[in-house]
């Protein structure tokens, strides 16, 4: 009983009406256990809790029931018992060794109590039984007896039972009424000795009495209570004395040694004491719900008055008060809980962050309390240490022999720069910290002197190998699983937290890693997991388009899904190092990689003082950024290895084998000649699938599929007819209903948080509705959709009908209100024309790619189809309106950011963003000649702009001043200005180099381009070639000692060099150079938007004519944006103007149509 203290009984008629109040005893008390009856819900209705797991048996008809609260700190499993009727309500549990009976019987009788003995006979002991018999005895207080309360006797003398009451009454009872003592709790000889019974004396809005047990020792509270790591109270004010007072004491450190580790943490931990303010610890009490005020604390007080008045005088007068009173309570509650939701509701605009809405929706529903961590019973710790790490190690370590070798990049094995750390800490932000309590932020805002110590602390350390134990240390975390057993180790989920001085380090060699790996093309081209430019959608592209041209073809498709058993924690490291020597990375990264995964400590948090250790000599950190890529570094010999025979994808650790052929049984064969090749690389890598979390699912036209016969290492993999790939469901005949199916259940539940948040006249602004919408409902709606179309008609038409339903709810338009004006009111196009567009946006990605293997597959496909009668795939669509467009676009080996050397990537151009120029100064041009000379006197001046002309074209001009040489160059429709802004920074660099400038000043009026020539490159989006190629121009320019700067100039203010570049652009889209005449694949993405809205157009002019024509006569084309987008009328006006817009309306006219409103003329 280490965890007992107190538990709480209660007759509580409706769980949901007193949840509140259930809290605020829980507040109060702290009970281990709380036994309610009469819960009054339904089976399918969700109730929680924070901090308790809850056993319920509830009724059908939604009364009756009963439930077990019991605290996530105790240990605790569900006790079956045996069938019994509906008469009566039962629950039991084993906690902490004792069994815990809920029980509620509404009308007594003889059958229920014989199914009462039988329930007692299977009881383990010792146990307790609470809860409401209805039956009533003096023996227990009350005023008279009854034959049921005689044969309750019976049960209870016959199992030698004793009960706990002490003769206080536990129902509220009318003056003149006898006494009633109707809830018992009762308990075995051995418990009922060291236990104290009573009552309290506000029955907290219901007509029982809550009853609390205790036992005889108060025990420490044990409720596991997780206070943030994060210790301090951030002011953002205050950034500038911290960074102060770190530069400070820097100045009075010796030189960095690796004992400095310690030094540098507390110098970073007191600056911050001095700083800024300790937070509080948390509390272990559940909090108030937002909406409780001053006037409810005051109805509390009134209501406990009135109880004790009726409880000293038991008169009619007092009784009557205490109804009244007790019923006014109830009212102000429920009047105040919608009060509060609907303000809350009004206070959200488009701006309020996402996270912000769903804090607050938890909070009213009290759905979540961080306080109270769903951690891991201490007699488990070592049980799920060992699932993580052995507890015990080989002797002999083989990785601890270090290599030097010739690289193909020898900057990579030099120490870390100062604009490599930057740019990690510039793009980081705080999250949960390790064990230090330090968190990003006290890095990111060091000064000069604290980074480069920090930098040369980092270097030395990596260069010795002598790697602190804290970098090397790990708190783990188990949080329970939703909707799992507590005594089960497996249900528990771990989550890790690591020093974030050690992250930084994780991203430093990240960075340089991934480069390498991806500059040397040494990872599969199959493996599409955690790579920049790759996703999801790649795999499921190439599987589907697969399939379509094996059911073309009239052949079937074999597949094999694998699951690999713990794939991240079972790597080997001896063997993850010498791959990493088999492809040569650099020493420093591999020397680096191998000191900080050796014995790795992992510490166990189980929200005490008993936090058990291990080490761990196997397996890739959670939670590490750099544990993708090198899982991917280990696995990139895994497509070679498994053969021609079949076909192989990977996302990570996801596989799927697959085959196709004529006949199903060749197919097999190849399969099955994959898997037993699979099976020499798993063995020889420390790795093993899991067969029964493997599916083979046979993809076939034939309506009498053949029986398959796949077996891995002996073991047979189920065989079904569909599968959950990577979150899309695909089935054997790829008609896309299953996955359709389950993408509508999973959207009915994000639906609920729609109508929670606004109703017809109430509510949040549309605005925002429409932004939960997109985040909750359509992201749903779109994934892996476009893969499956054209599928089944039935399963998309349920998709759309998902759609009109939550436009409905955003938009507060009646049920009648036709889709396509719903859709155009709220600017949400239909879901086939979007299924399109995300088709269009991944092809156009693709296609960067010239190797990419989706885009044969598709050619292939595109020859096979068009006698089909069948509507064309989507993917298929988009492929064949990329080649219709005129000009070429660039495609690449490799994305263009690990195309670039890593040299260029780490360039910091100099750049000036403001010369004080003012567009409205009528002095512009000679004051901005006055700041050059002065600034760069004798320096070559280059002007540069883009302009995009009504024809589509872009064109590009650059002017060199001094010589009075002009370029003109053209680029295709489909560019951006973007790109020729940054077109024209590249030209110039060229025309320095050309002309051999020693130095230049290039100015241009883009700020986007100059902010991205600024960014760390590592954070660019990867595919601007551009971009990069100016940053590699740099390189060059520098190698030569050339000096370029760049200099942002205000638009159309007079200057004179940027008036030239200004017309020369407008002039080179009708004469510029074609030569390159080339798209850019980043340009590509904006044409699905403008092939969508014209779609769109198209779709609205034909049906508006049909439904939706009171919409149509008011809005013939498709907006981009909704009407009510900038506006901050309230929810019942624009509610009230959609409706009038839509012609569905309340008035009579409308009413009338739907056979509601009858006019009488008179």
């Amino acid at each position: 009983m280490a965890n007992m203290d107190k538990l709480v009984q209660w007759n509580c008629r409706s769980i949901i009406n007193k949840k509140h109040e259930i809290i605020h005893i829980i507040n109060t008390f702290n009970p281990f256990i709380f036994s309610l009856s009469e819960t009054w819900l339904k089976p399918d209705f969700v109730f929680k809790i924070p901090g308790y797991s809850c056993l319920r048996e509830d009724r059908a008809d939604g009364y009756g029931g009963v439930c077990l609260l019991i605290r996530n700190s105790s240990t605790f499993s569900s006790f079956p018992l045996p069938s019994h009727s509906n008469c009566f309500s039962v629950i039991a549990a084993i906690v902490d060794g004792i069994c815990f009976v809920s029980i509620y019987v509404p009308h007594p009788s003889l059958q229920i109590f014989n199914e009462i003995k039988n329930l007692i006979s299977v009881l383990p002991r010792p146990f307790m039984i609470l809860g409401d018999f209805n039956s009533h005895h003096t023996s227990w207080g009350s005023s008279v007896s009854n034959s049921y309360g005689y044969e309750l006797l019976d049960i209870l003398d016959m199992y030698s039972l004793c009960i706990l009451n002490s003769g206080s009454p536990t129902r509220l009872t009318k003056p003149g009424e006898v006494i009633s003592a109707i809830d018992l709790s009762i308990c075995t000889p051995q418990l009922a000795s060291s236990l104290s019974w009573s009552t309290l004396c506000s029955t907290y809005n219901s007509d029982h009495y809550p009853i609390i047990i205790s036992f005889p020792c108060k025990k420490k509270d044990t409720m596991c209570i997780q206070n943030s790591r994060l210790k301090h109270k951030i002011i953002d004010s205050k950034w500038s004395q911290y960074t102060l007072l770190i530069e400070e004491k820097i100045n009075n450190c010796s030189e960095v040694n690796v004992i400095d580790n310690n030094y540098f943490k507390a110098i970073l931990l007191e600056s911050a004491d001095n700083v800024f303010p300790k937070k509080k610890p948390r509390s272990n009490k559940l909090s108030s719900p937002p909406w409780w005020d001053e006037e409810c604390t005051n109805a509390i007080q009134k209501r406990k008055a009135a109880e004790r008045n009726y409880r000293n005088n038991m008169s009619m007068k007092n009784y009557e008060a205490l109804m009244t009173i007790m019923k006014e309570v109830r009212k102000l509650f429920k009047k105040k809980k919608f009060d509060g939701w609907r303000k809350f509701c009004s206070t959200i605009s488009p701006e309020t962050h996402a996270t912000v809405i769903w804090r607050n929706i938890k909070r009213f529903r009290s759905a979540v309390n961080p306080s109270n961590a769903l951690l891991l019973p201490i007699e488990l710790a070592d049980q799920f240490l060992d699932r993580l790490a052995p507890p015990s190690a080989p002797l002999n370590d083989p990785i601890l022999s270090y290599k030097q070798y010739n690289s193909d990049a020898p900057s990579l094995n030099l120490t870390f720069t100062l604009v490599e750390l930057k740019g990690v800490l510039n793009h980081v932000k705080d999250s949960a910290p390790g064990e230090d309590g330090i968190p990003y932020s006290f890095l990111s805002h060091l000064g000069e002197k604290g980074l480069n110590y920090f930098l040369n602390l980092i270097n030395k350390i990596l260069l010795t190998g002598d790697i602190p134990p804290s970098w090397r240390s790990q708190i783990v975390l188990p949080f329970l699983k939703p909707s799992k057993v507590q005594s089960d180790i497996k249900s528990y989920r771990p989550i890790v937290l690591s020093s974030v001085i050690t992250k930084v380090v994780e991203h430093l060699i990240k960075n340089r890693l991934e480069w390498y790996i991806e500059n040397n093309e040494y990872l599969s081209q199959t493996q599409f997991g955690f790579r920049k430019g790759k996703s999801v959608g790649d795999n499921l592209g190439i599987l589907v388009t697969d399939i379509r041209n094996a059911f073309s073809d009239k052949k079937s498709v074999v597949a094999a899904f694998l699951d690999i058993n713990s794939a991240y924690d079972n790597v080997l490291l001896h063997i993850l190092k010498s791959k990493l020597d088999k492809l040569k990375v650099p020493y420093f990264l591999t020397n680096s990689i191998v000191n900080l995964l050796s014995e790795r400590k992992i510490i166990l948090d189980v929200g005490g003082p008993y936090k058990p250790s291990r080490l761990v000599w196997r397996g890739l950190p959670q939670g590490s950024v750099l544990s993708p890529l090198l899982y991917n570094i280990y696995t990139y010999d895994l497509e070679g290895s498994v053969g021609d025979s079949a076909s192989l994808l990977q996302y990570a650790d996801d596989l799927v084998i697959y085959a196709s052929d004529m006949s199903v049984s060749t197919a097999e064969r190849y399969v099955s000649s994959s898997l037993s090749l699979l099976k020499i690389w798993m063995d020889a890598n420390g790795l093993d699938l899991s067969p029964s979390k493997s599916t083979v699912v046979l993809f076939t036209k034939s309506r009498t599929p053949c029986s398959l016969n796949i077996t891995y290492d002996g073991d047979i993999l189920p065989i079904r007819n569909q599968v959950k790939f990577l979150g899309a469901i695909l089935d054997s005949k790829l008609t896309g209903q299953p996955h359709c199916e389950f993408v509508v259940s999973k959207c009915e539940r994000n639906l609920n948080m729609l109508r929670c948040l606004g109703g017809v006249w109430w509510g949040a602004h549309p605005a925002t509705l429409r932004l939960v919408y997109n985040a909750v409902i359509r992201s749903v709606l779109d994934f892996g959709t476009f893969f499956l179309d054209p599928g089944n008609v039935a399963g998309f038409r349920k998709l759309d009908l998902m759609q009109s339903r939550a436009l409905r709810i955003v938009s507060g338009a009646m049920k009648s209100s036709p889709v396509n004006a719903l859709q155009i009111e709220c600017c949400d196009p239909p879901l086939n024309l979007r299924r399109q567009y995300l088709s269009d946006r991944f092809i156009f990605r693709i296609v960067q790619f010239h190797n990419h293997p989706l885009i044969s597959k598709l050619e292939f496909l595109s020859k096979k189809v068009p006698s089909s009668h069948k509507p064309l795939p989507c993917l298929l669509k988009s492929f064949l309106k990329f080649k219709q467009l005129q000009a070429p676009t660039h495609s690449f080996q490799v994305l263009p950011l690990f195309g670039a050397s890593y040299d260029s990537l780490l360039l910091s151009p100099v750049i000036c963003f403001s010369l004080g120029i003012e567009k409205s100064d009528f002095n512009a041009n000679e004051n901005f000649n006055c700041n050059v000379n002065s600034k760069w006197p004798n320096w070559h001046q280059i002007y540069t702009d883009a302009s995009k002309h009504s024809s589509g074209c872009v064109g590009v001009g650059v002017y060199h001043k001094q010589y009075n040489i002009v370029q003109k160059i053209k680029l295709p429709p489909e560019s951006s200005v973007f790109t020729g802004e940054c077109f024209g920074l590249l030209k110039a660099l060229e025309y320095v180099l050309s002309f051999k400038l020693k130095k230049t000043v290039v100015f241009t009026d883009s700020l986007s381009a100059l902010q991205s020539l600024a960014k760390f490159s590592l954070k660019l989006n990867p595919f601007f070639h551009v971009i990069f190629e100016c940053k590699r121009k740099l390189l060059h320019c520098q190698s030569h000692n050339y000096l370029v700067s760049f200099c942002w100039v205000p638009s159309h203010c007079g200057i004179s060099g940027n008036v030239k570049a200004d017309s020369l652009a407008n002039s080179a889209t009708v004469t510029g150079d074609v030569y390159p005449y080339k798209n850019f694949g980043h340009d590509l993405a904006a044409l699905p938007g403008i092939c969508l809205h014209k779609s769109w157009n198209m779709c609205w002019e034909e049906s508006g004519r049909i439904k939706g024509r009171f919409l149509y006569a008011i809005q013939s084309s498709v907006p981009r944006k909704p009407w009510f987008a900038k506006l901050s009328f309230g929810k019942t006006a624009t509610s009230t103007i959609i409706r009038m817009r839509l012609g569905h309306n309340s008035l009579p006219v409308h009413l009338h149509k739907l056979v509601s409103f009858v006019f009488y003329y008179l």
